[in-house]
């Protein structure tokens, strides 16, 4: 299976919470300074690619976990995903986890601040948004993390009961 976070930006609640998922991030403690201000600089050169799926790394159960950007086309992404899914014969399922409700204002903003006093104070607004975001994104991960494992318990049971 694979696992796809999507959001308006796909650098930002998204990689956020794949990151969380994929275990890179940790769940309980804020990353490093150093980790945070990575992401800024990745948010910074591919925010505004939308589309682009970003491989972040395998969780626990080996899932393949990805990050995306969408704009306002999440719907028609999703679906050309699903689709080529069809076209080329790929099997494996694929569950799409919003996080846009999770990204607020800032990011934005941070986007389309193009003034030198803007920039220099972007890195400080980027830390600020990070740690305010950060334990509902994890809160929003334990949850997802809890649906996919109740599905897979439940098909499980399903195959159990049709043997």
């Amino acid at each position: 299976m694979r696992i796809i976070y999507y959001s308006y930006w796909g650098t930002y609640a998204a990689y956020l919470m794949a990151s969380l998922h994929a275990g890179v991030y940790p769940e309980k403690k804020l990353p490093s300074p150093d980790t945070i201000d990575r992401q800024y600089e990745l948010c910074r050169r591919y925010a505004n690619q939308a589309g682009n799926l970003i491989y972040v790394g395998l969780d626990d159960s080996l899932r393949e976990v990805y990050s995306l950007g969408c704009r306002q086309h999440s719907g028609m992404l999703i679906r050309a995903i699903q689709n080529m899914n069809v076209v080329f014969r790929i099997r494996e399922p694929v569950r799409f986890i919003p996080a846009k409700h999770q990204e607020g204002i800032l990011p934005g903003i941070l986007q389309n601040s193009h003034f030198p006093r803007e920039e220099r104070l972007a890195p400080y607004w980027f830390h600020a948004w990070f740690r305010r975001h950060y334990k509902v994104c994890a809160a929003a991960v334990e949850e997802a993390k809890k649906s996919l494992e109740d599905e897979e318990t439940k098909k499980d049971l399903e195959g159990e009961k049709g043997e």
